[in-house]
């Protein structure tokens, strides 16, 4: 039994729209202890922690997205979440991980009520940035370049043990993801919206737009100003995109 959600985000409202957020690589629940402080009664998100780290430390780290999935959806199970009711959002290599969980509740005929992709290259084009194969200290010295890395990593030892190995599953599960082109029945019938940070340099306008090969229906691109961590940094944007698409009008949240 996989106990992988932890609450971000409490709405009041118990019919509030529920979003379940898959991080990017190396994301962990310190990472989005910012979202905590949004004010949004209409909404309520839990985040997918990956094992490797937070609770979830002591177990081996998982080098396929497509496992990460599974366990994803068996904890939507175990948690007592209604697919119907919740919206599947992933940044990074987050968002392969909410579309093969989505991919997988509509093959059980279960399908979420929204999929949100965000900051990521659609899964027929290859990333640009590879870094798995790189040795430590060119590894540590990508991630700080990317912004997902604190340069103190690199001096202190310990915290190094006790992250790389994780960090370098993570990034080796993202950049081994790979699917040739779909054909037209088996893009996903989810309603989607996708969403690409203004100066990200990790993945660009087009690269996002191209999940659309994988969607009957889909919203966006929608930008949101920031490099590649838009997400974490600008928590309210990212909601407020969500909360447009995906709930009725008379629920608004500034997306400025």
């Amino acid at each position: 039994m996989v106990d992988m959600l932890r609450t971000c985000l409490a709405a009041t409202d118990p019919g509030a729209l529920h979003i379940v957020l898959c991080p990017f690589a190396g994301g962990s629940s310190g990472a989005f202890h910012g979202w905590g402080s949004v004010e949004a009664a209409g909404v309520s998100v839990s985040l997918a922690v990956y094992p490797g780290r937070d609770h979830r430390m002591d177990e081996p780290c998982e080098a396929r997205v497509v496992d990460l999935a599974e366990q994803l959806v068996e904890s939507l199970y175990v948690a007592g979440i209604e697919p119907y009711k919740t919206v599947l959002a992933g940044h990074s290599m987050g968002a392969q991980v909410a579309f093969e969980a989505c991919a997988r509740l509509e093959q059980r005929g279960e399908g979420a009520a929204g999929l949100v992709l965000s900051g990521c290259h659609a899964p027929h084009i290859r990333g640009r940035r590879v870094l798995s194969h790189l040795d430590d200290e060119r590894f540590l010295a990508q991630l700080i370049e990317i912004g997902g890395c604190s340069p103190e990593l690199l001096a202190d030892l310990a915290l190094r043990t006790v992250f790389l190995p994780m960090l370098r599953v993570d990034f080796l599960a993202t950049e081994t993801y790979y699917r040739p082109r779909p054909s037209q029945r088996e893009r996903l019938r989810t309603p989607a919206l996708l969403i690409y940070g203004s100066g990200d340099e990790e993945a660009y306008r087009h690269e996002v737009a191209a999940w659309t090969a994988w969607l009957r229906e889909a919203d966006g691109p929608v930008a949101i100003a920031g490099d590649h961590f838009y997400v974490t940094q600008r928590p309210r944007a990212f909601i407020g995109h969500i909360m447009r698409r995906f709930e009725s009008p008379s629920i608004s949240i500034d997306v400025r």
